[in-house]
């Protein structure tokens, strides 16, 4: 068995521990009220990064931080991006494995790791953008969606296909979803915060 066999091989037995351990825990409100509203606007205003993220998704994937369960708007929002870094190293890690067991497709694969170091840069640049300016976050995690496109493409264009890496991709959509909506929900709370705030100095 090669080593990038042994990687997936793992990354599935680990996901199916996870959603097994998943499937005994209650979804909070807020998370249950989260995944709700992204499913029914991804459903609504279509595809705009190429995936709808489904509200089964949506929970486990949260989940996969013991802290969602007692997450307000503002940790969640952290776990969220969180999650989305560790994603996108994982995917940098099995593209660099698969090109040190791949004699084809290595343009491909070079195009994608160096898609998956700007996306880990843009994730990381959005979590600091939570404490100092959550309009930055957005740009940076809206960033992320043309970085998966350039690997897609350039899969496509090569006709490689490669399971984990497309699985990746899913993933990495699926946070920028997850990520931008909880930001905006984030910025909105600022805002009436900050309305009863005036109010009550006023």
């Amino acid at each position: 068995m090669d080593s990038s066999s042994h990687v997936f091989i793992l990354s599935a037995i680990l996901m199916l521990l996870v959603s097994q351990s998943m499937a005994t825990v209650a979804p909070s409100e807020l998370v249950e009220d989260v995944c709700t509203e992204i499913e029914k606007l991804m459903m609504a205003y279509g595809e705009r990064s190429g995936y709808v993220a489904k509200y089964d998704e949506c929970v486990n994937a949260l989940q996969m931080d013991p802290r969602t369960a007692t997450a307000n708007i503002s940790t969640l929002a952290e776990i969220s991006v969180q999650l989305a870094i560790s994603g996108a190293k994982n995917a940098k890690a099995l593209i660099e494995n698969l090109l040190g067991n791949t004699t084809p497709s290595r343009e491909p694969l070079q195009n994608c790791l160096s898609s998956y170091v700007n996306i880990t840069g843009h994730f990381e640049n959005a979590l600091s953008g939570l404490s100092a300016g959550l309009q930055s976050s957005h740009f940076d995690i809206a960033g992320v969606l043309d970085l998966v496109k350039i690997c897609e493409l350039e899969l496509t264009k090569n006709q490689t296909h490669i399971l984990q890496l497309t699985n990746r991709n899913h993933y990495t959509r699926m946070f920028v979803e997850i990520s931008e909506f909880l930001i905006t929900r984030l910025e909105l709370y600022h805002i009436a915060n900050g309305f009863t705030q005036t109010r009550t100095q006023g």
